[in-house]
């Protein structure tokens, strides 16, 4: 309609809704389903009061919490103060909203990213897949009406609270009430979802079972919004620009102890094991103090992992198909059978390179080849894998001579394959030294 504000201000009662701002909610609502209700709602300026069946008192129901205090100072001015507690996620979602800076509010003291759709989506189902709280805490700003009582159920100050050993946090179930500073996505991955959700029935129960921790801000009452917004954005830009990306191998290697038997733990075991052979001795980046060797991140992952798990795609062979040793022993998860399968893997892995660095012998050496890359490494493990099932378990002599038809220049500016390109190398080592179709492997 093309309304200015002044024309806008003319018609209290209206909401008018712009068409960025119908985009804004299209786009949340997608995110957040059902939950996306109570930011409408404060979109139209409801309360709990305002919606549903008329019941008294029932927008006042309280909430009490137990709560942590710091006795000692945690370096915030102006007398904000903080507490920890446990709640809800049921109750957070129905209680809380965020600042975002591209939504439909009109000021200037908004700073939080729009909601990723597809991250909410991965935390939900690593929510219905482990069942499990998250450990690290959610940061908001509390409302001011917030109390603070003993166990008597006496209002206490916020200056007295280190002197109670128990007290409890008081707040009204209000709707868009505690302001998200940093968490929105872990919050929001327990939002409720329609009957087509296939995770819905499984998040329902997560929701009201599943308490996240919380620090909130207590700000004082004669505080400015200005501020107010000025230390809740400072906050999380300390949090969001000072968080380290935890490093690839990093990941691999947790999984490596959390989920053993998984085609990444075995692989990362596989790598460690070839790190002590002769072949690749002392070659592998396996601790982040290791400078100027071979990074293993994308080696487990894209290529390496297919070759030793223990669950081959249907039509694929892997290691695992003509290991000789006991799989019932694998099957009940004995750790002396898979240290005995990684053996195996690391040991046939061995033979095929000491294949390569003998055909190759003078780019093996060189410091600026690309035999030793990533690249490189990844084609001929994904070559291993396809032509496996045709080929079998082969020593170190079958691969001498199939090698010996593959003649490549590895140095650095001949080379033509470029970053990812894996399996389209593992092309050309098929046809050359294999004389397989790829096509067809």
């Amino acid at each position: 309609m093309s309304l200015t504000d002044d024309e806008i201000k003319l018609y209290d009662t209206i909401r008018f809704i712009e068409p960025e701002v119908l985009n804004y909610f299209y786009k949340v609502t997608q995110s957040l389903r059902l939950s996306s209700r109570y930011e409408i709602f404060r979109f139209l300026a409801l309360s709990t009061k305002d919606v549903g069946q008329d019941s008294s008192g029932a927008d006042k129901k309280e909430i009490n919490l137990p709560i942590i205090h710091p006795e000692g100072f945690t370096g915030l001015q102006n007398d904000v103060r903080i507490v920890s507690f446990m709640i809800s996620a049921e109750t957070l979602l129905e209680t809380c909203y965020v600042l975002r800076k591209d939504n439909w509010e009109d000021h200037a003291w908004l700073y939080q990213r729009l909601v990723e759709t597809e991250k909410i989506r991965k935390i939900r189902r690593f929510l219905a897949g482990k069942g499990e709280a998250f450990f690290n805490n959610i940061i908001v700003a509390l409302p001011d009406n917030v109390r603070f009582c003993d166990d008597a159920g006496n209002q206490v100050s916020l200056d007295q609270i280190g002197a109670n050993q128990h007290c409890s946090l008081e707040l009204y179930k209000e709707w868009n009430s505690i302001c998200v500073i940093d968490g929105q996505h872990r919050i929001y991955a327990h939002y409720e979802g329609p009957t087509t959700d296939s995770l819905e029935p499984q998040i329902a129960s997560l929701r009201k079972k599943l308490h996240l921790l919380v620090t909130g801000l207590v700000f004082p009452q004669e505080m400015s919004p200005m501020e107010r917004a000025q230390i809740q954005s400072q906050i999380f830009v300390d949090i969001n620009s000072n968080a380290k990306v935890v490093p690839p191998d990093v990941l691999l290697h947790i999984e490596m102890i959390s989920n053993p038997f998984s085609d990444i733990g075995i692989a990362r075991r596989v790598i460690s094991k070839l790190n002590k052979k002769k072949v690749f001795l002392n070659m592998f980046e396996l601790s982040l103090v290791d400078d100027s060797k071979i990074k293993v991140a994308s080696i487990v992952k894209f290529a390496l992992r297919y070759l030793v798990t223990l669950n081959p795609s249907e039509g694929k062979a892997s290691f695992y198909s003509y290991w000789p040793g006991n799989k019932n022993a694998i099957a009940a998860e004995n750790q002396n059978a898979l240290d005995a399968y990684i053996a195996f893997c690391a040991e046939y892995l061995d033979g095929y390179f000491s294949a390569v660095k003998k055909r190759f012998h003078s780019y093996w050496t060189q410091n600026n080849s690309k035999l030793l890359s990533v690249i490189l490494i990844n084609g001929f493990i994904i070559a291993y894998t396809r032509q496996l099932k045709g080929n079998g378990i082969q020593g170190s002599d079958f691969y001498d001579k199939k090698f010996e038809k593959l003649d490549i220049d590895f140095s650095k500016d001949s080379f033509e394959y470029t970053s990812s390109q894996y399996r389209k190398f593992s092309n050309e080592i098929l046809e050359k030294a294999f004389e397989l179709d790829p096509d067809i492997v």
